[in-house]
């Protein structure tokens, strides 16, 4: 599967809002805070877009899991252990930028905007951990 932009990713959230599906309130959320720039988070959203398309592609068998999952809240991380822990484990792996330079989607910034949940190292809040719970949740039903 070949790396997909961020402007795809937001193309399919609108086309479900437009459409009432039954993401259109995740989709809405991430459309605010990736476009919108609500809470600050346009990076965040950039990051998640990006790993959650590569952590998919690593471990498919965690596709299904998700998308059996509640259709209208972020995908809950620590309540699935496996998920979490091959999250965790593979993201340590990982470093630096990825696909398109254009892109701009990056390990380190994904890694020093989530906290360890996720595998990443911020201290003292989320982060960027609710941005990528919710575009995972909706990744797993795009790709």
């Amino acid at each position: 599967m070949a790396l997909k932009s961020k402007e795809w990713f937001y193309k399919k959230c609108l086309a479900e809002v437009k459409e009432y599906g039954q993401f259109s309130h995740l989709c809405w959320g991430i459309l605010q805070k990736g476009i919108g720039q609500s809470d600050g988070t346009r990076g965040h959203v950039t990051q998640a877009i990006g790993v959650c398309q590569e952590f998919l592609e690593a471990f498919p068998e965690h596709i299904a899991t998700i998308r059996n999952a509640d259709p209208t809240l972020p995908f809950d991380v620590a309540g699935n252990r496996r998920v979490q822990t091959d999250l965790t484990t593979w993201i340590a792996a990982q470093a630096g930028t990825f696909g398109r330079a254009a892109y701009g989607y990056s390990y380190d910034t994904f890694q020093r905007n989530t906290t360890a949940t996720l595998g990443g190292t911020r201290q003292g809040g989320g982060g960027a951990d609710d941005e990528f719970k919710r575009v995972l949740r909706l990744m797993a039903e795009f790709l």
